[in-house]
């Protein structure tokens, strides 16, 4: 029996990196309304605003194997269910950036904290904290600024 590969077709609104669904078009596709995946808030986005990227679905995964001792497990977090960095608590940040530990992720929150209206903008924002190389950690973050 041969398996055919699905592909999976997940749109990106790129000013704040938040996944999205396409609603619909307009303007002969110059415009789209869009659906927030992770909020469910509904905006227009210009097409310029959108990514799309085409990935094939994953086969399902093997059994996990056995281990002895005392094991520590990080959740994945899927690609639907991002988390917005200005409402994760330090603890939620660590299981979903790479190398962040508690202590950076309380850094995190304190900038936060000392920001205009206490909410990050932009991502790049992060940056600020020099003990974190962001553009690794950045890179298949499924964070996002909201």
């Amino acid at each position: 029996m041969m398996t055919v590969a699905q592909e999976i077709k997940e749109f990106t609104y790129t000013p704040n990196g938040v996944k999205i669904e396409v609603l619909s078009t307009h303007d002969d596709g110059e415009y789209m309304m869009v659906r927030s995946i992770t909020t469910g808030k509904v905006f227009f986005a210009h097409k310029n605003q959108v990514a799309e990227e085409v990935k094939e679905a994953e086969p399902e995964p093997k059994g996990a194997k056995q281990r002895r001792g005392r094991q520590i497990v990080k959740p994945e977090v899927p690609a639907f269910n991002r988390v917005n960095i200005n409402s994760a608590p330090p603890q939620l940040l660590t299981q979903v950036l790479k190398g962040v530990g508690i202590k950076t992720a309380t850094e995190i929150k304190e900038l936060q904290q000392a920001l205009p209206g206490e909410r990050f903008t932009k991502l790049d924002q992060l940056r600020a904290i020099k003990s974190v190389n962001w553009d690794e950690v950045l890179e298949n973050a499924d964070v996002y600024v909201e």
